[in-house]
């Protein structure tokens, strides 16, 4: 175990273990001055992954960044404070399955695979398109996505 994993193991003990007021406050920081700590920010740690294809084309891979544990437990209560207002506020639709909990492709498959056998056994008609939005997010005008959730009432 190198310096950097028994750092980051220690940080998850601690904040599993108790309540580090500290570590809230740190939160608490840089979410009022919209500032993520240069320490979470390491660039260095980024790991490129094998997805398919030839090992020898870069578009095979996806770049993997080996965060922080408090980054990562930072990023765990945004993301949740963002889902519960979204399923509170129902603005998520049941048939969204793409990162919610207990939904997956699986489900996603075995719903549509239910309303198009059971068309197909009441006799109607059934066309089905597939689209793939592998690098859907890639296109996403980040600035344009900031500017929208500044002014929307999510809470932390």
């Amino acid at each position: 175990m190198n310096i950097y994993q028994m750092y980051n193991s220690v940080w998850k003990m601690l904040c599993h273990s108790c309540q580090n007021y500290e570590l809230i406050k740190l939160f608490r920081r840089s979410l009022d001055f919209g500032v993520v700590p240069e320490d979470w920010k390491c660039v260095n740690n980024i790991t490129p992954i094998f997805k398919k294809g030839h090992q020898n084309k870069a578009e095979n891979y996806r770049p993997v960044s080996l965060t922080s544990e408090v980054c990562k437990i930072f990023e765990t209560i945004i993301r949740n404070s963002v889902v519960k207002y979204l399923e509170t506020n129902m603005l998520i639709l049941n048939s969204q399955h793409g990162f919610r909990k207990g939904h997956s492709c699986l489900s996603n498959l075995l719903v549509l695979l239910n309303k198009v056998t059971g068309s197909i056994s009441s006799g109607e008609a059934v066309d089905v398109i597939f689209m793939d939005f592998a690098k859907a997010f890639d296109k996403v005008p980040h600035i344009r996505l900031g500017r929208k959730l500044a002014f929307s009432p999510l809470i932390f």
